[in-house]
């Protein structure tokens, strides 16, 4: 009887000590599936014979042991670690989200996080990449041509990234993530003179290009003539703040630029060097959200 339940007992303490392998007799965890059947009979496989294998393994501790799974890999590092391919998920629930809920991002490890980041900035400090503001006015007889878009260039006011050329006014973006894009051109016509006010006029329009594509635009009317002198900046002068702004995930290299058009300008003004692009009243801001 004493032999019997020594027999059992040494039994049970080597199936509970046992590392389990099928399709390999060198199992490297607790449990281990060798899919192709190619994996060494001693040693650890490689990289290429990992990669169709599927691994338990499990740390001993009391109170702090461990498991973890690894497909492709004999050595997962997380929870569940894949070596490579995707994850997918067949007919995800369909409820709408709550305010509560966590954006995951991947690191450039490959491992899931939730998202981080600054707090919005509406100040030149934590996540705003670019303040571009400021420079000498341009004048339509001068600078620009009608119906014909043209790249502003506005001075550096903060650029921590140092990706901002003042001198094409593009910005290059210097890591992947989710930006928030604002871009504001000021048109100034003259509060009296320059022509007379009949309903002539033309359109003035403000973009944000990222590359060679548009992303958002705003347009407004301007009429010859006088119509509500400002009394601020520019003095005596009517200001037409455009504004766009886009919310998008750009990457690594991608170009963004502030952009301006006007069609029918003859018709804005009666003489083209009185329609102005005040650069002061104009910006370029930039803030990485993700």
């Amino acid at each position: 009887m004493k032999k019997r339940l020594l027999v059992i007992l040494l039994c049970v303490s080597s199936f509970h000590y046992a590392q389990v392998g099928i399709n390999t007799t060198n199992p490297q965890g607790v449990f281990h599936i060798d899919g192709s059947k190619d994996n060494p009979t001693t040693g650890v496989p490689s990289v290429v014979q990992q990669s169709n294998d599927f691994s338990v393994i499990g740390s001993s501790g009391l109170g702090t042991g461990t498991i973890t799974v690894g497909i492709g890999t004999t050595a997962p590092t997380q929870s569940l670690d894949i070596a490579n391919g995707n994850l997918r998920i067949r007919n995800i629930n369909n409820s709408v989200g709550i305010s509560s809920d966590k954006l995951l991002v991947a690191d450039p490890n490959g491992i899931i996080k939730v998202a981080g980041g600054d707090s919005f900035s509406a100040s030149d400090s934590g996540n705003r990449m670019l303040n571009a503001v400021g420079g000498i006015d341009m004048n339509a007889a001068n600078d620009w041509n009608d119906n014909e878009f043209t790249t502003l260039k506005l001075d550096e006011s903060y650029d921590p990234q140092n990706a901002y050329d003042p001198t094409t006014g593009v910005y290059t973006v210097p890591k992947d993530g989710l930006y928030f894009l604002y871009g504001v051109c000021g048109f100034t016509t003259p509060g009296s003179g320059s022509g007379t006010f009949d309903g002539t006029s033309g359109d003035a329009f403000t973009a944000l290009y990222v590359d060679t594509g548009r992303v958002a635009t705003t347009n407004t009317v301007i009429h010859r003539g006088n119509k509500n002198p400002s009394v601020t900046m520019p003095p005596n002068s009517n200001l037409y703040f455009l504004t766009s702004n886009a919310t998008i995930w750009l990457k690594v290299g991608q170009k963004v630029s502030l952009q301006f058009l006007t069609y029918g300008t003859n018709n804005m003004v009666g003489n083209l060097s009185d329609l102005k692009i005040s650069r002061i009243s104009s910006r370029l801001i930039i803030n990485k959200l993700l």
